[in-house]
């Protein structure tokens, strides 16, 4: 019997569905870093020197705060996105350009492609304890680039899909991985690719994707219907959402300024943040006006940030759970990725789904 995976793309939100029947800056817009462009990448031309600064629409008072800057092919459609160790922002590109991208301390563009079709789809991207990045693959698959770029793509021993990756406390790369046979688990990974031990999830953890390391040196994940922590050792302990609202299809996870793990969770219409300490102890915040949300982050400023692409914004939401929506000033943008960047400012990725992708950059102006 055929096993195939369905990924869902909700805008530029890639849900996964496992079907077994069958300090450079920002100056008045511009990108004042220096670096070089590295060997073996595609070089892609910028057609301006300059980033592409959105007139401000008249009903929207935060457009002047944001800057766009169009992916010039072959990349495009970007999905995560970290800052380097070489200070450089890095990025995956998930469609059928599927490759890595990078976003150099001058304003150059480069792009590495994976496999040259749609046989690779690569969704988070990290910074590893060995100072290369570190990305997971869904088609069965996992990969190391370094700052110099050399790109390495190591395949799992049965068929899987990874979806998220982070460093551990112990050197290692730790990795979420769903399977066509409802046989989740979590992978280690040590820093030459290798596969050191496969931690497996019961089969109601359905369909882990976002992972971090913890303030308590344990490892947290999100699973369909709740937060899982693993130790070093292999230990789990499984935090279910509450029955009653809905799982809340729980995404991606950051640790906040709280040292508590902060989640968003996709399905509820118009979404909700859930705040988990350490010892257990769950709060769910409302974002009104934010809907699809996708990604989370801690700012600089002591709140978070997220990423919600059905209602075409970012959000901010402090440790007490206020919450407030920017919305962007591209139509249909679809902001997926989100990180603090190396200019002390927001840095997001836009997926519109038609390859006409862009990393936005919002300034924070001391919220």
């Amino acid at each position: 019997m055929r096993t195939k995976i369905l990924w869902g793309l909700v805008g530029a939100a890639t849900l996964l569905a496992v079907e077994l029947a069958v300090t450079g800056g920002i100056a008045a817009g511009v990108l004042i870093w220096h670096s070089r462009a590295l060997p073996g990448a595609i070089v892609i031309p910028t057609p301006s020197a300059h980033a592409v600064v959105i007139a401000t629409p008249s009903l929207n008072p935060y457009a002047s705060r944001f800057t766009e800057l169009p992916i010039p092919r072959p990349g495009g459609s970007p999905y995560s996105i970290t800052r380097g160790p070489d200070g450089a922002m890095w990025f995956t590109e998930a469609e059928c350009t599927s490759g890595i991208g990078r976003l150099s301390q001058d304003g150059q563009w480069q792009h590495w492609p994976l496999t040259g079709g749609c046989d690779a789809q690569p969704l988070a991207i990290t910074r590893g304890p060995d100072g290369n990045l570190w990305f997971a693959d869904v088609w069965s698959a996992y990969g190391r680039i370094t700052p110099a770029g050399e790109l390495t793509r190591f395949k799992t021993a049965q068929p899987s899909y990874p979806t998220g990756i982070t460093a551990g406390p112990d050197g290692n790369l730790w990795m979420t991985v769903a399977s066509p046979q409802s046989k989740p688990f979590i992978a280690q990974i040590d820093t030459h690719g290798d596969m050191l031990q496969e931690f497996k999830l019961p089969s109601r953890a359905g369909e882990p994707r976002g992972i971090v390391s913890g303030p308590d040196g344990a490892i947290w994940f999100t699973e369909s219907d709740g937060i899982g922590r693993i130790t070093m050792a292999g230990a789990l302990t499984e935090f279910p959402l509450p029955q009653g609202n809905g799982s809340g299809t729980p995404y991606q996870i950051a640790v906040g300024p709280d040292h508590n793990l902060w989640f968003i969770e996709y399905s509820p219409a118009m979404g909700r943040i859930g705040r988990l300490t350490p010892s257990g102890h769950l709060t769910e915040f409302a974002t009104p006006g934010q809907g699809g949300l996708q990604w989370i982050t801690a700012g600089p400023d002591g709140a978070l940030w997220f990423t919600a692409d059905s209602s075409n914004t970012i959000g901010r939401i402090t440790t007490s759970g206020s919450v407030t929506g920017y919305p962007l000033p591209s139509l249909r943008a679809q902001p997926v990725g989100i990180t603090a960047g190396p200019d002390g400012n927001i840095w997001f990725t836009e997926s519109p789904g038609d390859g006409s992708g862009k990393i936005g950059i919002f300034l924070i102006k001391g919220e």
